[in-house]
């Protein structure tokens, strides 16, 4: 952990130390344009009667001054970056101490009918999403929130690999970050790729030669009335005709630029991002099949955007009244151009979304690495196919503070299931979450809070926190019976691992410890594999019916009038109680 806060505190002084030289490169750049400014007047006052003087070296003045204002965007861009990562590594110092207020909590991807995530706590406010969550892009984001609730056991160790390269790429994930920070996405990708998709081309294909032909004509009724003494009429007639011409299509063009103004900013920031991913090369084969997306018969997206992104600029000429006039006359200007951005949709609308996806992939996949990286002692799992679901040694839940993070061995085998019995506030729920969480992790391909992981993947589902609804007019014992029905209609389709905490709660204790036995049996014909939290001790008479059924507890003692907990696994069967005693201790009774 020390390494860690040193490196980001580093890493912090010495981007804080260049942002404020660049930030003082700025003031003087402001300062010299206004002292150029100047000068150019004064030039002009001292030669007033010298009109040769005056324009050359006005003329020198005013390209010296062009020069510092595209300077000054230049090193404005790079303070920008800078600034990004300096807030790059301030956040991540925060995080090392548990502190993610500045982080979003991803509540809008709260969903209490996931299989999961409501229940293991996945989004909202300290949630592990949260802890994460480093993306900079809302396709990003929704990505990793889609990874998260995917439910996906597939390619895990692709996913490892890919993840471990990026996290031990920590200057190149800190710069495509920082890219992506300082992006101003007007438009929403998935509007473009809509745009783009159901785009009906207007330009007719005659104007792949006419312009040249207009063009041609033109240069000869000029040069004809210059050198050959003709009238500039015909010229000035075949000029409205190709004003005519142009006006004709006016109003799709005007459409056109309108949108294309729209996505041009969108397009040139992810052309930058792009740029990044082509010029790296990876290892991981996920990595370089994401790579590999961006050439298109042999040319590289960065290239193809930035076409696009020179014949928007290109059709931006049009807001100029003279360019409108006799390039639109001379030459059908915009048409061309309109043409020609055309034919780059039609070539490259289908790729669109395929570029914009890889960006999403690295911009979620970052988080990934980061998260790597922050836990060097956290392993990823050993996958393998049986009999071992999940074996960890010295396993803990990775939103718990290092020095307070009690750890557990446990080894559950495939068809097998724990019941865990313990006293109020002993640690079942977090254990339980520990291990659904890990589970989690380990199907993402993120290295787990373990010191050792087996792992043969698995499907989750859990029944943890069930809410009644007023809007359904579901009572709370209704909405769990759902619940518990969705887990065994996922067992008749594939094997799941089922986590259940404290099930028929919304029933008397009789009713409860009979259903809760049952369902249990159902569960153990299925060959499910999981856990099962309970206050009800007679649930672990089931271990004496069922033989793929044991017992663990999580104890608590009470010493001088303390209680005390060790949140520690053993086998066997709760004999501690509490409630009374927290009563007494709270003076409720």
């Amino acid at each position: 952990m020390q390494q860690l806060y040193d490196f980001y505190s580093n890493s912090l002084n010495c981007y804080s130390r260049q942002c404020e030289r660049v930030q003082r490169r700025l003031k003087l750049l402001s300062f010299s344009r206004v002292g150029v400014f100047i000068a150019i007047l004064m030039v002009l006052f001292v030669f007033r009667n010298t009109v040769l003087w005056a324009t050359l070296l006005a003329l020198i003045g005013m390209g010296f001054f062009l020069f510092l204002i595209r300077y000054y965007e230049d090193v404005k861009t790079k303070y920008r970056l800078l600034h990004a990562l300096v807030k790059i590594n301030h956040t991540e110092i925060e995080v090392l101490q548990h502190k993610l207020a500045a982080l979003p909590e991803g509540d809008e991807y709260i969903d209490p009918e996931h299989e999961y995530s409501h229940d293991l706590d996945l989004f909202g406010k300290g949630s592990f999403f949260q802890y994460l969550n480093r993306t900079q892009i809302e396709d990003g984001r929704q990505l990793l929130a889609g990874l998260l609730t995917s439910n996906d056991i597939t390619a895990i160790v692709s996913k490892q690999e890919a993840i471990d390269e990026l996290a031990q790429k920590q200057k190149w994930r800190e710069h495509f970050t920082a890219h992506a920070m300082v992006m101003q996405q007007s438009t929403k990708t998935a509007d473009i790729i809509a745009w783009l998709s159901g785009y009906t081309p207007f330009v007719p294909n005659a104007m792949r030669f006419l312009p040249w032909l207009f063009l041609g004509v033109s240069l000869i009724f000029g040069a004809l009335a210059i050198w050959g003494g003709w009238s500039w009429s015909p010229l000035l007639y075949w000029m409205l005709l190709g004003l005519g011409i142009t006006g004709r299509y006016f109003a799709r063009i005007r459409q056109l630029t309108y949108k294309a103004d729209r996505i041009k900013a969108t397009f040139k920031q992810y052309a930058k991002l792009l740029k990044i991913v082509e010029e790296t090369d990876f290892k991981a084969g996920q990595l370089r099949y994401q790579k590999q997306k961006l050439k298109v018969d042999g040319k590289k997206a960065s290239m193809a955007i930035a076409q696009l992104a020179k014949l928007l600029n290109t059709m931006d000429y049009n807001h100029n009244m003279f360019y409108a006039l006799i390039g639109n006359g001379s030459f059908l200007g915009a048409l061309r151009t309109a043409y020609l951005i055309e034919a780059w949709i039609t070539e490259h609308k289908s790729h669109v979304a395929d570029w914009f996806g890889v960006i999403a992939f690295f911009d979620a996949y970052n988080s990934l690495g980061n998260f790597s990286f922050n836990h060097p002692l956290y392993r990823y799992p050993v996958i393998q196919n049986g009999p071992v679901v999940l074996g960890c040694k010295k396993a803990g839940h990775p939103l718990i503070p290092f020095e307070k993070n009690i750890k557990n061995d446990f080894e559950i085998n495939n068809s097998n299931f724990f019941i865990i019995t313990g006293s109020n506030m002993a640690g079942k729920s977090t254990f339980l979450r520990t291990v659904g969480l890990s589970m989690v992790m380990a199907n993402l391909g993120l290295p787990v809070c373990a010191e050792e992981c087996v792992y043969w993947p698995r499907k989750l589902v859990t029944s943890m926190r069930s809410m009644d609804s007023l809007y359904k007019g579901d009572s709370y014992f209704l909405s769990e019976l759902k619940r518990l029905k969705k887990v065994i209609r996922l067992l008749e389709k594939a094997p799941y691992f089922v986590l259940l905490d404290e099930i028929l709660k919304g029933t008397n204790s009789m009713d409860k410890a009979s259903g809760s036995k049952r369902f249990l049996g159902r569960l153990i014909k299925a060959k499910a594999t999981g856990l099962i939290a309970t206050h009800d001790l007679s649930l672990c008479a089931a271990a004496l019916d069922f033989k793929h059924v044991f017992n663990y507890y999580l104890d608590a003692s009470i010493e001088d009038g303390e209680l005390y907990f060790d949140y520690l696994l053993k086998k066997g069967v709760s004999k501690t109680m509490n409630a009374t005693f927290l009563l007494e201790q709270m003076d409720i009774v």
